[in-house]
């Protein structure tokens, strides 16, 4: 059990509280002093004194902890605490670490109390109470220091304590606090416990409960599990009341603990090789304790009588394996934890020179539809060839048809892309694709450079953008083609994976700068780039992006190297898919409707075995002049709507794909990968809506794209943020919208997520 770290000034005397009788202070006649923050003026600081728990005070947009209220409670009271009502929904906003300060003018102040408020769970919103021995006080001033993974503080009701029995003695109120007590394991070495007041008072300490003894402030354990709760007391004196404070730590039996290990080499298919070759087996392996108190120590390979250890890469291990013979070998795979727990896994695998080729399937028939078993996304894991230079081709055919569902085929183009996991769990596109107007066709794309990862178990994923007016049946099947390959290893790293904001005048060029550092063993690499342009109308300069003939660069180490033209011709449809309806025959930035995006492919072979800076600069005169961020825009003078909000937007994607005579692994070579599996928690408030809003999802850093749909998916208006605080501090404005369902959407290159809000 992972605990929570109290903080919390408790009194001494526990009878002589009971004796005792704390009650509201009257809010009559109380004023806001002063707030650090306001997010805007319907949730202004004296919302928190009203009385009313549905309206709020919200801190400012992009303002970080600390947060401050300070409160006139118009009269001298015998203060005695705080109880502080969070917001009621939705239930973000919370303040977790906080200090009370007091004061009779308002202008010296001192702290009286403090602590953590501790909530069961996300959807508590029960009110909080932090007390103290009374102070006489008119003034009182709240910092929450820190919340539960919001940047923002909300208060929906500030309550004030007053002790009408125990009357102020003028001490003060001194905190205790402690530092952070780890979760034991039932074998660990005694330790010193250290806490403080904050007025340097010496402490004494006792066990309240659990398997555990103190000696002064060393802790010795029993070797039993359990929950121990250590007690600080500190006795006061003239100046100062008696305090406590208690924090509480698990003791764990590590030995009931075992590791996890998994494999993609599977023994469902025969490992295919021309002649004896190193082949690389990837492990996952993994243990999960509370704080880390056990780890991955090692894994090892048996196999006949030896034993290899594998390399630790960052996210898996890896083995190159070179079999000693063709024909059966038995595997054994075994993590072993730092506790000496192991667990193994066994394969079975033939080794073998024979092979020819074959098709093998993967997604079959699967429906993707939105609010169906696979809304929007689908996940599924297959088993695939495993070999080392005995294909020399790999060709996906994706077959889409109409599923059997109300609508049928979805009516419109919808961006969609399936994935492929690689070892360390992040996600690879492997095909771009935006489906047809409302009708069913076959596509072919040459997978090839994805060698590397279409072997053993593979999990695959599939998204489309679609919102509600049919969806799409998918079959894919990959032919794999006997023939001694150019190099027989081959790796795959992300570049880049995101969405780009096009001509925005605060930031023309985007893309994060990419260090490429191509290792001395790689023989021929190349950038493997797709791009595909979405928005348009009036209100996007020269009708971008989608509609917009866009010539990019790619540049090493700062010079122009590649030159990419994002325009394809849709007319006729360069996959042969006929029958479309709507506007597919006009050409598009890097794509049209109902056929494969193909990828523009650059020769980096000439930097092998150096590091090299790659940037990826979109077409450097454009600008979309109708933009919120383009100072001399003005609505109905030089475009008809600065803030339409469907700004144009690149979906980007760029892959560094390595070939050697020698073997490679799949590995960060090339940068950080992003890992972009993450599904977003979203919520909007209120929902219904008159058309004013807020959005709150999961914290997040780094460009993020919201967007607002119809119910048939057509995009309303874009908008981007840096980070989670800055987008739940928008209030979003959609009252010219017709009353009805709509969608939000949020993505970026960790995740994405989807909400229902309905207009009224």
């Amino acid at each position: 059990m992972k605990k929570i770290y109290f903080l919390v000034v408790l009194l001494s005397n526990i009878q002589l509280w009971a004796q005792c009788d704390i009650s509201p202070v009257n809010s009559d006649s109380w004023s806001i002093l002063y707030t650090d923050s306001e997010w805007s003026a319907d949730y202004l600081g004296e919302f928190a004194i009203d009385g009313d728990p549905t309206t709020i005070w919200h801190t400012g947009s992009g303002v970080p902890y600390p947060h401050e209220i300070q409160v006139d409670l118009g009269a001298e009271h015998p203060v005695s605490g705080i109880g502080i009502l969070p917001r009621q929904n939705p239930t973000n906003a919370k303040v977790k670490a906080h200090e009370i300060f007091l004061s009779s003018d308002g202008v010296n102040w001192l702290v009286q109390g403090g602590g953590v408020f501790n909530y069961s769970d996300e959807n508590d919103i029960s009110l909080k109470q932090s007390t103290f021995h009374a102070i006489e006080a008119r003034y009182i001033k709240v910092i929450g220091l820190s919340g539960y993974a919001d940047d923002y503080m909300g208060i929906a009701e500030l309550e004030v304590y007053q002790d009408l029995v125990c009357s102020p003695t003028g001490q003060n109120n001194q905190l205790i606090t402690f530092d952070e007590i780890l979760d034991k394991g039932t074998e660990d070495d005694p330790f010193e416990v250290i806490a403080s007041s904050n007025y340097g008072l010496e402490l004494s300490f006792e066990i309240v409960s659990g398997p555990a003894s103190i000696n002064d402030n060393t802790i010795t354990l029993t070797g039993d599990p359990g929950i121990v709760e250590v007690r600080a007391l500190q006795a006061g004196n003239d100046e100062y009341y008696p305090s406590e404070n208690t924090i509480n730590f698990e003791v764990i039996d590590l030995s009931l603990y075992y590791p996890e290990v998994t494999t993609t080499f599977i023994d469902d298919f025969p490992l295919e090789m021309p002649s004896l070759m190193a082949y690389p087996i990837y492990i996952k392996s993994s243990i999960i304790v509370s704080d880390d108190l056990i780890n991955i120590q090692q894994v090892d390979l048996q196999i006949g009588d030896d034993t290899f250890t594998a390399e630790e890469q960052d996210g898996f291990y890896y083995y190159l394996w070179t079999p000693n013979s063709f024909g059966n070998h038995t595997i054994d795979i075994k993590a072993i934890a730092s506790n000496g727990n192991e667990a193994v896994i066994s394969r079975s695998i033939d080794v073998t020179d024979s092979y020819t080729t074959q098709t093998v399937g993967t997604l079959e028939d699967v429906v993707i539809e939105f609010g169906g078993d696979n809304s929007r996304w689908y996940y599924g894991t297959y088993n695939l060839p495993q070999f080392v230079g005995a294909y020399n081709n790999l060709n996906a055919f994706l077959d889409v048809e109409c599923p059997n569902i109300g609508g049928g085929c979805d009516d419109w183009d919808r961006w969609a892309h399936i994935d492929i996991k690689a070892p360390d769990g992040n996600w690879v596109q492997l095909i771009r694709y935006i489906t047809p107007y409302g009708v069913g066709c076959d596509h072919e794309l040459d997978v090839t450079d994805y060698s590397s990862l279409l072997q053993g178990q593979v999990e695959f994923r599939v998204f489309i953008d679609t919102w509600g007016t049919g969806g799409w049946q998918l079959t894919l099947d990959i032919d794999y083609t006997e023939g001694t390959p150019d190099f027989p290893y081959s790796s795959v790293t992300e570049a880049w994976d995101g969405s780009y904001s096009f001509g925005n005048p605060a930031n023309l060029q985007p893309v994060e700068t990419y260090q490429a550092g191509l290792i001395d063993e790689v023989e021929a690499s190349f950038l493997r780039l797709s791009n595909t342009g979405h928005g348009w109308g009036s209100n996007n300069s020269g009708n971008a992006a989608e509609f917009f003939n866009a010539y990019h660069f790619i540049d090493v180490d700062g010079e122009q190297t590649f030159i990419q033209h994002l325009w394809n011709d849709c007319n006729p449809n360069p996959d042969n898919c006929t029958g479309q309806q709507g506007t597919w025959q006009y050409n598009r930035a890097g794509w049209c409707p109902g056929a494969i995006a193909p990828p523009n492919i650059y020769d980096l072979t000439p930097y092998i075995g150096s590091s090299v800076n790659l940037d990826y600069r979109f077409h450097p005169t454009y600008q979309d002049y109708c933009h919120p961020n383009n100072p001399d825009c003005e609505s109905g003078v030089t475009c008809s709507d600065c803030n339409d909000g469907y700004n144009p937007v690149y979906y980007v994607d760029g892959q560094i794909i390595n070939y050697s005579s020698q073997p490679i692994v799949y590995g960060n070579y090339l940068g950080v990968n992003s890992n972009n599996e993450l599904i977003f928690n979203v919520s909007i408030y209120p929902n219904p809506s008159n058309g004013f809003f807020n959005i709150f999802t999961d914290s997040f850093d780094g460009n993020t794209r919201v967007t607002v749909h119809s119910i048939d998916g057509s995009l309303i208006k874009s908008y981007y943020f840096n980070s989670s605080s800055e987008l739940s501090n928008t209030k979003f404005d959609m009252s010219n919208l017709s009353s009805g369902i709509y969608f939000i959407n949020i993505d970026n290159k960790k995740g994405t997520g989807t909400k229902k809000i309905i207009i009224e």
